[in-house]
């Protein structure tokens, strides 16, 4: 994460150029997922609390005395933005926050009022919409549900420019103060504010009783909650903080459709509605509300999800990469590879993550979509270490692509190269598994467009590592295959 370095400059003794760049920087911070528990993270914020003035701004100049554009530039919009920061790290975990960041989020929010977030003259719509963009990106509209007293005046001034919004569009009228229209921005932001996003992982779901109270709603995809536990309840589940993963659908609700589905959850009574950050399958984030349940689970069944059966795949080799991993899920070959067979859910994986396996891995077999080079194999019989990347999928997706790897042939069928799955434990409440072979197989170093994928693999997993670091790891692997065939001579 780059570091964040504010320095105030003099009104009078601009540099552009590193304006430019503390503006860019904020930018960048502002896309960041708020993580209160990340070192890293938490220095920046600390830098951004340690720069606010006393008027509760974060103006990048030593005094307002400037042109009114460059004010606008350099005075009002990193406000917005630092005071956006603050409120997505809010949102991201309120009771994590310290009183000196409530008031620091606070005083930002008022000093935001002080020009109804315009621009500078015949900018001044545009202006504002930036701004709302800016603030749109720490949540916005679940803030405003949720906070709405935190900064009265704040949240006076939003609904102000929404309701102004509704009219320009209710009327055809997006002109700027010079005939340009922002019919697509302004259209973009109504639409922002007029619908909610919605975390469902029970009745709600596609194919459930109650999923008709989503008629009108539009299917976002299937994403995941991190730190919750899910529980049957019998004829519903229950999620409650804990240390695993939720799985649900996200979708996008109109807000008026809010209060029914409020009501059907009981919220307030039986689940709390909450907001919290929703990853999907690409690893992209978004707040949504979620209902958690607020009665005692310590008497109830804890389960993995309400409709499937998870599981954590490990891939230690080719599949590591995700674009050939997917083959294995959509069908399809990957380069000159042999072609798989679609898998009859076709649903990208839930989850990613990377994880260390406790055993060493090996070249073996010959290989025809590799050039009759070696692919990799786990060695089971000792402890070692080798890189893993794990996919979140269901059980029947797991159970497709272990035949996959052994030639179309469910393991334990068949004398095949991937006969075993092996357990690694669990991870957020739900299995991990693997596969191999646990007969050593005829050790057979990789070909080149096998080492070239493993290496792309783990640059997409692990961007730290440097080329010269992963071909040691590849290498290493290597001469763990050759010393193998030579422990197997030497026993011979």
């Amino acid at each position: 994460m780059k570091m964040i370095i504010l320095n105030k400059q003099k009104h009078d003794e601009l540099e552009f150029d590193e304006l430019y760049r503390m503006l860019s920087d904020l930018k960048d911070f502002l896309d960041e997922d708020a993580n209160l528990e990340n070192r890293e993270w938490r220095e920046n914020l600390k830098t951004i609390l340690n720069f606010q003035d006393s008027d509760g701004s974060f103006k990048l100049l030593d005094s307002y005395n400037i042109p009114s554009d460059a004010r606008v530039d350099f005075c009002h919009m990193p406000t917005y933005i630092c005071t956006a920061i603050l409120m997505k790290a809010y949102m991201t975990d309120s009771q994590a926050f310290t009183s000196q960041e409530e008031s620091a989020l606070f005083y930002g929010l008022k000093v935001s009022c002080a020009r109804n977030l315009s621009g500078h003259g015949y900018e001044s719509l545009i202006g504002q919409i930036d701004a709302l963009n800016v603030f749109t990106k720490a949540g916005l509209k679940e803030f405003m549900d949720l906070h709405h007293e935190f900064c009265p005046e704040f949240s006076e001034m939003i609904e102000k420019i929404i309701s102004e919004f509704n009219d320009m569009e209710s009327q055809g009228k997006f002109y700027g103060s010079w005939g340009e229209s922002y019919e697509s921005e302004i259209k973009n932001i109504n639409k922002y504010f007029s619908n909610r996003n919605v975390f469902v992982y029970g009745t709600l779901m596609n194919g459930e009783a109650n999923h008709s109270y989503l008629n009108d709603s539009t299917f976002l995809g299937n994403t995941m909650i991190e730190g919750y536990d899910m529980y049957d309840v019998g004829f519903y589940p229950a999620i409650i903080p804990g240390n695993g993963i939720a799985i649900g659908e996200l979708y996008q609700v109109p807000k008026e459709d809010m209060p029914s589905i409020d009501m059907l959850e009981g919220e307030g009574t039986l689940y709390s509605k909450k907001c919290e950050t929703v990853t999907d399958s690409k690893g992209n984030t978004s707040f949504a509300f979620v209902y958690v349940y607020m009665r005692d689970c310590s008497d109830l069944k804890r389960i993995s999800a309400w409709n499937e059966d998870y599981v954590w795949y490990v891939s230690y080799g080719s599949n590591m990469l995700n674009e050939r991993f997917m083959c294995y899920i959509e069908g399809g070959s990957y380069k000159d590879s042999a072609r798989r067979k679609e898998c009859e859910d076709t649903t990208p994986p839930i989850a990613v993550k990377t994880l260390e396996i406790p055993y060493d891995i090996y070249f073996g077999n010959r290989s025809r979509s590799w050039q009759n080079g070696g692919v990799s194999f786990l060695d089971v019989s000792k402890k070692g270490h080798s890189l893993g990347v794990a996919y979140l999928i269901t059980e029947k997706q797991f159970n497709h692509v272990a035949a996959q790897e052994n030639g179309g042939i469910p393991p334990h069928e068949s004398n095949g190269w991937y006969t075993d799955i092996i357990d690694l434990g669990t991870m957020n409440g739900f299995e991990v598994k693997t596969i191999t072979n646990r007969n050593p197989r005829p050790h057979n170093n990789p070909s080149d467009s096998y080492i070239s994928t493993l290496m792309d693999g783990i640059r997409e997993n692990w961007p730290e590592m440097s080329d010269e670091e992963i071909r040691d790891y590849i290498n290493n692997c290597m001469d763990s295959s050759n010393n193998s065939l030579l422990h197997e001579l030497e026993n011979e």
